[in-house]
């Protein structure tokens, strides 16, 4: 019995053991740190008094987004997930300002970060915290092409795509005062 279960050990953990060193100590069976570079050189800078980096991606409506369908008036460029509570009260705030503001001047963009949610999710959370106006698409490589780490991240441009501000705190007095403040100065 002791036999038959030291040969049983043997013939299934010796081979797993010595798979696990290898690719331990042989840096895997994908070279990680080329992956890496590759996606590092892939990242892009998205700093204030930039010009937000180029862009294309497709709503849920099947609309057609890019930089150069925001230019002409200020913009928010924002990253979330449906979930992100936040972000909810965030959405409510900047919805209302932007009706104060009057709905034509100010382009509101949401990428949504979470690949679980579908377009039916995206629509419905328009419909309880956002405008009609409101772009939504899925995160297609953005977030990771400009390094977003946080929910909740906003990026207000002025009317010429260049980054006026860039938040990841919830919306408050003051991050409105900022949005109202490019919308006039666009006018």
């Amino acid at each position: 019995m002791k036999k038959t279960l030291l040969a049983a050990i043997l013939c299934c953990a010796l081979p797993i053991a010595v798979i696990g060193l290898v690719y331990f100590y042989g840096g895997g069976f994908t070279d990680h740190s080329s992956m890496q570079q590759q996606t590092e050189s892939r990242k892009v800078s998205a700093s204030v008094g930039n010009a937000f980096p180029d862009f294309s991606a497709i709503d849920i409506e099947g609309v057609s987004l890019s930089n150069q369908s925001l230019k002409g008036k200020p913009s928010i460029i924002w990253f979330t997930a449906t979930w992100c509570t936040p972000c909810q009260i965030g959405a409510k705030k900047v919805a209302q300002l932007q009706r104060e503001l009057g709905d034509n001047r100010l382009n509101v963009l949401v990428f949504f970060v979470d690949p679980k949610e579908s377009a039916d999710d995206l629509r419905n959370w328009r419909s309880q915290f956002a405008n009609p106006d409101w772009k939504l698409a899925f995160n297609n490589g953005l977030a990771e092409k400009i390094d977003i780490r946080y929910l909740d991240s906003k990026y207000l441009l002025g009317n010429d795509g260049v980054i006026k501000d860039f938040n990841t705190s919830i919306a408050d007095d003051q991050y409105l005062a900022l949005i109202r403040s490019a919308v006039n100065a666009s006018k």
